[in-house]
């Protein structure tokens, strides 16, 4: 009997054990928990268009979970160029305020730090775990006013993998559905029946779609760590008469390598025009897309951009197979985060970067970038330089380490100085006394350490802008008085 008794307590100590494995930090979050807040952010965005200038404040309401240690997890998107950050608790009319603490662009999520320490005291801490429920219901918590936290309903459908609003990296996300109005400010998504949470909104279109950030890409960023890239973009190899011309036979599997960031994971290890086969000992369909034994089908950056820890490759070597010169060959490839410097023309959101610009002779310079572009309004393509827009879409990264920005000509400040030139606008500047121009800080240093007497603007299309070197000091003091600019440069 008292045999009996000790394995009953040794199971029951092993299944006590194992169920604490099982849940880990699976904390469900109830109604009645103190983590819910109200996010109210005052922004004032850069005018891309008059660079010198900021638009109109606006004020941006989002959804803020408490994950302990005084920190408040929102979507970054609430808080880009921010004045001041208030925030109330439940059943609290206090106003408290915050401040950035840290940002990722890509997964679109920012962690605020709250100025009194004693504000948490009466908060609960939600933990993000690694598991995922899927296909299954959740609810979405929302806290609409100060006593009330509702719930709604949704269906979390699958996981996929896609660059989230205005990212440059792909990242997995959960598709829902739900019959009910959603903002998609930054609730809390938990699992309708055990209540662990799952991630959280950042997107709900009118179709009654939407996307979340699953919680064990939100857990990785809460503990810091960079997200992987692949380094490489790729094109299906999807016809006939392209695989053969790479030496596939019909029934071969693999994409094309058609892109490598320079200083990147892939760089030194890829060549364009690889043909990937395998990843991870997966094998990539000539789509791009892989099975996984839990998700179905995804698309292959998974392999590369996940952190989940069931099957992330974060911080290992990742095993490759290509085919290369007609001939197959197995490679590794250490994962890095995207290199900001392979970036040539900066798309989707401005990462917190204002928009620089030189101004010569009252004549605006500037670096492009997508935000400048898209400040033309909904019908933006058919309004800007069509040189710029193609540049914008087909060269974006650079084709190596010495390739710079683009500089180019935004502006004509109507000055009587530089009347000759006042139609100019949008002109890409290729050369100033015949030395090719990189950069902004490149074009400034040039023009004020040159000892010539006439400096020479020339465009990328022949168009030439030249003026005596004394002239740009004394139109930019003109310009900058009649067009209230407080500066010849803002970097």
């Amino acid at each position: 009997m008292l045999f009996l008794n000790r394995n009953s307590i040794i199971f029951f100590i092993f299944l006590i054990s194992l169920t604490g494995q099982l849940i880990g930090k699976s904390i469900p979050v109830a109604m009645t928990d103190a983590s819910i807040l109200q996010v109210k952010v005052t922004v004032q965005y850069p005018h891309f268009l008059q660079p010198w200038r900021f638009k109109n404040p606006e004020v941006r309401h989002s959804t803020g979970i408490y994950i302990g240690e005084n920190q408040i997890l929102i979507p970054a998107q609430a808080v880009y160029f921010y004045t001041s950050i208030e925030i109330k608790k439940p059943d609290s009319l206090k106003v408290y305020t915050a401040e950035l603490e840290r940002l990722d662009p890509d997964l679109g999520l920012a962690i605020l730090k709250l100025n009194d320490p004693n504000v948490s005291k009466d908060l609960k801490a939600v933990v993000f775990p690694n598991e995922l429920f899927l296909p299954g219901t959740g609810l979405v918590m929302e806290s609409k006013d100060q006593r009330t936290l509702e719930e709604k309903k949704i269906r979390m459908l699958r996981l996929d993998i896609d660059s989230y609003s205005s990212g440059y990296v792909e990242l997995p996300f959960i598709e829902i559905q739900s019959e009910e109005k959603l903002d998609g400010v930054g609730e809390l998504i938990v699992d309708a029946t055990a209540r662990i949470p799952q991630g959280i909104l950042y997107q709900f279109k009118e179709n009654n779609t939407g996307r979340v950030i699953p919680s064990f890409s939100i857990k990785h960023f809460i503990e810091g760590k960079p997200f992987p890239f692949k380094g490489f973009r790729f094109k299906p190899l999807t016809d006939t008469a392209t695989r053969n011309h790479y030496g596939l036979r019909k029934d071969d599997l693999g994409v094309l390598v058609a892109e490598i960031y320079p200083g990147s994971s892939a760089d030194g290890v890829l060549q364009l025009e690889d043909v990937l086969l395998e990843v991870s000992n997966c094998k990539i369909d000539p789509k791009g897309y892989f099975d996984h034994p839990k998700f179905g089908k995804l698309n292959v950056s998974y392999l590369f951009h996940n952190t989940n820890d069931a099957d992330s490759q974060f911080g290992k070597k990742i095993k490759l197979k290509v085919f290369r010169n007609k001939k197959p060959i197995s490679l590794e490839l250490d994962l890095k985060p995207l290199p900001e410097s392979a970036i040539r023309i900066p798309h989707g959101n401005s990462r917190f970067q204002t928009p620089k610009y030189l101004m010569l002779a009252g004549i605006i310079f500037q670096e492009l970038s997508e935000q400048y572009l898209t400040e033309h309004g909904n019908q933006w393509r058919n309004r800007v330089n069509k040189e710029l827009l193609y540049l914008n879409d087909f060269y974006r990264i650079k084709r190596n380490t010495n390739e710079g920005k683009v500089v180019f000509l935004s502006q004509v400040l109507p000055l009587s100085g530089n009347k000759a030139y006042h139609t100019a606008h949008q002109m890409i500047l290729k050369t100033v006394n015949g030395t090719p121009i990189q950069s902004l800080t490149q074009l400034q240093n040039f023009v004020r350490d040159s000892d010539s007497t006439y400096i020479r603007f020339v465009m990328s299309d022949g168009f030439e802008l030249i003026f005596k070197k004394p002239e740009i000091q004394t139109l930019n003091a003109e310009a900058k008085q009649s067009f209230q600019i407080p500066k010849d440069s803002n970097f």
